[in-house]
């Protein structure tokens, strides 16, 4: 029963060291971007970890009046010919959309372009419309576009006040969005991408903290411990009894393995699954909560067939066919909700390159290409068996 232990604890202690770096230095910016802020003379720059933004600005302390000056410059590629772009702070102890006193610059359909001020309230993110008001610190607003490299770019002098923003721990936001009612922007779309675009940012040492990038991490902790636990060790535990079960009155090693799988998938799945329970419940956004249903299915089925590996009746009992019947069953269902759920949760991540889902599929093959040799295995087995046990009559000379 212990055959896994030491696997077990080395991979969860790897999967926890991915939560320990949620505050770094993101890549400098791409060579289209740094020409723009070079010849605007910004000296910082960095891109941020969603939607293609990238973001360069310049500091100054002015002491008398307790204020910091600070000359942002922020944009990304948008090919579509209407759009809006946003940027701002947030006075709050978090980075996040309500509170944000954000610049936002909208291309309209005719090619017009125009920028202002907007005060992000509760009554925004509940769907009311977001118009334009006066924010005092904003000065010297300009937006641009790019038709040769589609850089969509906003720019602003904010005199922060020192009493209520620090701009060595800075609360920024950012967004995109490709609807407008002349100068009201549209409801954005709800992807991970867009979620996640706030993050805390110390301007002098260019090193950020981001909601975004603990829950990047969350997520893959999600991921890696579904696929492993639900997707790899029970489907492995299923194919144990089914196929290695040779000589069950004489040995049980095939039974401890099995039992040890399950136990191992049981416990790595629920974990993960309990950290995407925390995600969606973080989020509130119904992204999160698209699979909630059958991940739902998933767990409560699983445990059912953990009890049932201790509640199983006796092999001579009169029930025990229906509860075999059951648990097959049973089993067999888990497996095809599985893979469903999880092509369901890469779906929702959708990660910048293919490798989860691929990464999975190859999984899915290898484990297909395994069962299909031992299925024919077993039939060649059972059919020489049957043959033995049953001779064809010799013909009559």
């Amino acid at each position: 029963m212990y055959i896994f232990r030491w696997p077990v604890i080395v991979f969860i202690l790897a999967l926890f060291s991915l939560l320990s770096t949620t505050s770094q230095h993101y890549p400098t910016c791409s060579e289209a971007f740094t020409k723009l802020k070079e010849d605007r003379y910004f000296e910082h720059c960095m891109k941020l970890p969603t939607l293609g933004a990238e973001f360069a600005w310049n500091i100054q302390e002015d002491r008398a009046r307790q204020v910091n000056r600070i000359d942002v410059f922020f944009g990304t590629r948008l090919h579509a010919e209407i759009g809006w772009l946003a940027w701002g702070v947030n006075p709050a102890n978090e980075p996040r959309m309500v509170g944000t006193r954000a610049i936002i610059g909208i291309r309209m359909p005719n090619g017009t372009r125009a920028i202002d001020t907007y005060n992000v309230t509760a009554t925004t993110k509940l769907g009311c419309g977001l118009q334009p008001s006066k924010i005092d610190f904003f000065e010297n607003m300009k937006i641009d576009y790019s038709d040769t490299n589609h850089y969509f770019t906003i720019s602003a002098t904010l005199y922060l006040p020192q009493s209520e923003y620090n701009i060595s721990s800075l609360n920024h936001v950012w967004q995109v969005g490709y609807q407008s009612n002349g100068m009201e922007p549209l409801m954005h779309p709800t992807s991970l991408q867009h979620v996640d675009s706030a993050e805390t940012i110390n301007l002098r040492t260019v090193v950020s903290e981001g909601v975004g990038q603990h829950r990047h991490h969350l997520r893959m902790v999600h991921g890696v411990l579904n696929i492993v636990g639900w997707g790899i060790f029970l489907p492995v535990g299923v194919m144990t009894a089914r196929y290695l079960r040779v000589h069950p009155k004489e040995t049980k090693w095939w039974f401890c393995l099995h039992v040890s799988c399950q136990i191992v998938g049981y416990i790595l799945g629920t974990f993960g699954w309990i950290v995407g329970l925390w995600l969606g419940h973080a989020s509130k956004y119904y992204i999160f909560h698209k699979h909630r249903t059958l991940s739902i299915f998933i767990f409560t089925f699983s445990t059912l067939q953990m009890l049932a590996l201790r509640l199983k009746p006796k092999r001579k009992d009169e029930y025990r066919k229906f509860w075999n019947l059951y648990h097959h069953c049973l089993g067999y269902a888990l497996l095809a909700a599985i893979s469903v759920d999880i092509f369901l949760g890469i779906g929702i991540l959708k990660p910048l390159d293919h490798a989860w889902k691929w990464s999975y599929v190859g999984i899915l093959g290898i484990l297909g290409v395994i069962f299909l040799l031992f299925e024919i295995y077993s039939w060649c087995k059972f059919l020489n068996k049957k043959e033995k046990e049953n001779p064809k009559p010799e013909p009559n000379k």
